[in-house]
């Protein structure tokens, strides 16, 4: 039988049995016991390697037991191209129910699987919407005899290419509590691409006004966890580029990557957030790949790329533009917002925290794209965090930090606001370089003193590293330090319990400027990272089915010095 050949896909699920069928004959009684059921995707070999597919079949696979759909008889991968599958012969029990359950990944979009009965009659067929497809079938037995009745399962792809996981469970008759919901929050949900496209434009206006312009279409589709969109481009040399990320509801964590033509990482933004940018200026023409992924989360996502001359991509020092004057008077036809406002809401944030209300220090400052304005804001012993706000949302504000000419910190991320931590041991003046691309309009600045017990900058960066964990309702568990230098690597084996999530959270000291942090599998597949350019970062992983075993590694990328590592856990 031809996987290619299936009629059209009904809109509900069918469920019919064997004894239903007028057969023109049947054979002599014959009283043998039940047979075992071998496993019907032992060709297909096993479903590793452990990743995001796998992953997430594992969490369907889970649901079906919990709902008393019983044994698993095996499972197995194969791929899928467009219009085509496979069709594999099969056993069945007819004494009991076997449901098999597939899930397709990469740019899989609509999977179809089906039962055939041993006279080519289509007996279940898979009624999922998207990449996921489950048929449930319990044949009856045509005599007396109760071997094992020939089948054949259909699964091929209707839309789309790529992996397949596919597996299958037995249960007796009459057990389950119904599939409604199997596949909530696993598969890519069918959504418009409204909010990515407005996100995408954003952007794009904002770089448009440093002189990037696209270099191709936008990609904009849905995307599963573990999922995303890669496009293949040919940079050249002379020239930078600049990739933007932007995701929808539902996506709560995206990373983007480039690749060279050898396959070499050479770029990368894995920080946690769903909106992800790098840059990059190539010493050699040649086609590069650009790869948005979604790391925790399924639904809309977008990838754009533009590109021009260097000094346009570079974001630049705090040196950079003119040398700052008094603060200028906005024009009268400027359409700029509040930039208190913006402020208030971003400091709401960290008050969430226990940080000190905001002192507003500049409340209506102006500046041009390009522009550097400068700022000495007088602190007190103890750690701050000085935070800034662009009063319109497509302004691209950067800000740097130093004391007595020594830079302290910086933040160059592609967003209105940003912010930047210093803890200084006596009373000093720290200088705020302001710096802005995009529209010219407002900005204001304000100073945020750090909750008690914050008593360096390692802790107020661990304090930004494990927010989101502390959010989550996770608790610290354990806690240990090491000293690295640049380009060294600290190893720890971990094991995690099943049923549970965990979380690991680095941060270095002052002289750290860039940490990484890693999780691998026992083979040493890459299952979570954190690698952007901050010297803080945090992964984390859930745990459904048995212990794992789990590699942390922690890389100083740049700089050196003292680093903490605490480790997190809590329900899933």
């Amino acid at each position: 039988m031809s996987g290619g050949a299936s009629p059209p896909r009904p809109v509900a699920l069918v469920l019919l049995c064997c004894a239903c069928l007028v057969l023109a004959s049947c054979p002599a009684p014959v009283e043998e016991p039940s047979a075992t059921v071998t496993d019907p995707f032992e060709g297909l070999g096993g479903a590793e390697p452990l990743d995001a597919l796998t992953r997430r079949f594992g969490r369907v696979r889970t649901r079906l037991r919990e709902r008393g759909y019983g044994d698993e008889i095996g499972r197995g991968r194969l791929f899928a191209l467009e219009g085509d599958g496979v069709a594999l012969p099969i056993d069945l029990a007819v004494d009991r129910c076997t449901t098999f359950v597939a899930l397709g990944g990469g740019g899989l979009r609509d999977l179809l699987m089906s039962v055939y009965d041993g006279d080519g009659n289509e007996v279940a067929v898979d009624a999922v919407e998207g990449e996921g497809a489950l048929v449930h079938v319990c044949p009856q037995p045509t005599d007396d005899s109760m071997q094992p009745a020939p089948h054949h399962l259909v699964v091929r792809s209707a839309q789309g290419a790529g992996a397949v996981v596919v597996g299958g469970l037995s249960s007796p008759a009459n057990a389950g509590e119904g599939f409604d919901g199997l596949f909530d929050g696993i598969l890519a949900p069918r959504v418009p691409f409204q909010d990515v496209e407005e996100k995408l434009a954003v952007s794009r206006t904002l770089l448009r006004a440093r002189g990037l312009l696209p270099v191709a279409d936008p990609l904009i589709d849905s995307v599963a966890e573990g999922e995303g969109l890669r496009v293949s481009i040919l940079l050249e040399a002379g020239s930078c580029y600049v990739a933007i990320g932007r995701a929808g509801e539902g996506v709560r964590d995206a990373d983007l990557i480039l690749l060279d033509a050898a396959g070499a990482e050479v770029a990368r933004d894995l920080e946690s957030n769903a909106e992800p940018s790098l840059s990059h200026c190539p010493e050699r023409s040649g086609r590069h790949t650009f790869e948005v992924r979604s790391f925790e989360g399924a639904g809309a996502l977008g990838l754009m790329v533009l590109g021009g001359p260097p000094a346009e991509a570079d974001p630049g020092s705090p040196t950079d533009g003119p040398a700052p004057e008094a603060e200028a008077t906005a024009p009268q036809d400027a359409a700029v917002d509040d930039p208190v406002a913006a402020l208030e809401q971003a400091s709401a944030v960290l008050q969430g925290r226990d940080y000190d209300p905001p002192v507003v220090i500049v409340r209506d400052g102006y500046i041009a794209p390009g522009e550097v304005r400068n700022h000495d804001v007088p602190v007190e012993p103890g750690c701050v965090v000085v935070l800034g706000a662009a009063g319109r949302p497509d302004t691209d504000l950067d800000l740097y930090l130093s004391e007595r000419g020594a830079a302290v910190d910086r933040d160059t991320g592609v967003q209105p606001t940003a912010r930047v931590r210093a803890c200084p041991t006596e009373r000093t003046v720290l200088r705020v370089s302001v710096k802005s691309y995009g529209r010219r309009g407002s900005f204001a600045l304000a100073v945020l003193r750090a909750p008690e017990g914050i008593r360096d900058v390692r802790e107020l960066r661990m304090e930004e590293a494990g927010a989101s964990q502390r959010a989550r309702g996770y608790n610290e568990i354990s806690a240990f330090e090491a000293t690295l230098e640049e380009g060294e690597m600290l190893e720890r084996q971990l094991s995690a319990r099943p049923g549970t999530c965990f979380a690991i959270a680095a941060a270095g000291d002052v002289s750290v400027e860039d940490l990484d942090v890693f999780l691998r599998d026992r083979e040493g597949h890459l299952v979570a990272s954190e690698s952007g350019p901050d010297p803080f970062g945090a992964v984390g992983l859930c745990v459904e089915d048995g212990a794992e075993v789990l590699n942390l590694q922690v890389v100083m990328y740049r700089g050196g010095g003292a680093v903490a590592v605490r480790r997190f856990e809590g329900p899933p």
